[in-house]
């Protein structure tokens, strides 16, 4: 009989919990799963699921703010347990796992029914840039529902010891899976051709592709993604043949616009939005930067491995446990835009040193970073 699995996770917008769990379920034999994915609002994930026939249902009632829809989607995930009956809950993301494990906890309490309950957190909350009582509160969130849950798994050891000093959780309880690649059915385009669909996107004729040398980020535009210190950073590199692309979209785009506008940096940083499968232009650009100030373990940097594009990144959470510094690629302190320029300058300046960490970097994500160790750790947990 197939084990029954409800997968929650908070947002239905594509990120990286969103990735991984497509990636994840997608791959899961049909014939040993019943699976059921039930998500907040707000993005294409429900779509995508619907067409590879993957049941989904939508929970109105998640919200970041504390109040009343906390306990309204509280109500929604009990009466969805109830109804499904899984064997495994599989929770993603930092509500889904607070409001998920409690209501899984009480429906197990009262059907005496011994569901399994596993929280996937893709990086804490309590280490976003908040402010300091906004932090505390989702730590003691994380502290308050660990108890209800059977086995957290990060996706960095990193996290995972960040877990433990905080005694969120038990060592035993809670362990690591990177997020990983299907390395062989990646589509990049060649270099010629994605730069030829950048340029398509841009409106400023002042913007010029060809002849430059492309820096890019493909990030969602959230203040984590420490974006402006991209654009500080570009502000310092002197060399007009060096220009910046980043794909992606997010509530801080308007605020990237206006800093864009004030430095004058409108014909060297060009903000292209959303893009669907943007991994596929990696190879556009001479060099990949992702500067950010919270993460997990990012899958652009595992894409821009896999393509062979220099990395420049934020020597933070996850990405040097993917990226070794001055071997796979270079590595800078967070929020640290003249670092992260020299960086730049640096790889975009020494072509024998960076076709050599291009390398070794696409060699680790085939060795380290396996789809298909990913799936099979999932499912040994089962």
């Amino acid at each position: 009989m197939p084990k029954k699995i409800l997968f929650i996770i908070t947002k239905s917008e594509m990120g990286g919990a969103q990735r991984f769990l497509y990636d994840f379920t997608t791959h899961l034999d049909p014939n040993n799963y019943e699976l059921l994915v039930a998500a907040g609002k707000g993005g294409e994930l429900l779509e995508k699921f619907e067409k590879s026939n993957i049941r989904t249902i939508l929970i109105k009632n998640f919200s970041n703010a504390i109040g009343i829809k906390n306990i309204q989607a509280f109500l929604e995930i009990f009466r969805l347990i109830i109804k499904f009956k899984p064997d495994i809950l599989y929770l993603l993301s930092s509500e889904a796992g607070f409001t998920g494990s409690i209501a899984g906890a009480f429906c197990r309490a009262l059907t005496k029914k011994p569901n399994k309950i596993i929280y996937r957190i893709g990086g804490w909350a309590f280490k976003e840039p908040k402010n300091v009582l906004i932090k505390k509160v989702y730590l003691w969130a994380e502290k308050i529902s660990a108890p209800f849950k059977d086995l957290i798994i990060t996706n960095s050891e990193f996290d995972r010891q960040l877990a433990i000093k905080n005694n969120i959780i038990k060592p035993e309880k809670i362990i690591v899976i990177y997020n990983s690649l299907d390395f062989d059915n990646l589509n990049f385009l060649p270099k010629k051709e994605a730069r030829k669909f950048i340029a398509s996107k841009i409106n400023n004729s002042q913007f010029i592709i060809p002849d430059s040398i492309l820096v890019g980020a493909i990030a969602n535009l959230y203040k984590n993604k420490g974006l402006i210190y991209l654009i500080f950073a570009m502000a310092k590199i002197s060399d007009n043949h060096i220009n910046a692309v980043i794909i992606g979209d997010g509530p801080e785009r308007e605020i990237l616009k206006k800093l864009i506008k004030k430095n004058n940096l409108e014909n060297k940083i060009t903000l292209i939005g959303y893009v669907p499968d943007a991994y596929k232009y990696l190879k556009a650009f001479d060099a990949f930067v992702l500067p950010s100030v919270k993460e997990g373990q990012p899958w652009t940097i595992l894409e821009a491995m896999a393509a062979e594009v220099p990395i420049v990144a934020t020597n933070i959470a996850g990405i040097p446990e993917m990226i070794e510094n001055e071997k796979s690629g270079l590595l800078v302190e967070p929020a640290d835009s003249e670092a992260l320029a020299s960086a730049i300058e640096k790889m975009l300046t020494h072509p024998d040193m960076t076709q050599e960490y291009s390398q070794n970097a696409q060699t680790t994500v085939k060795e380290k970073f396996s789809l298909v160790d990913m799936i099979r750790k999932n499912e040994e947990l089962f």
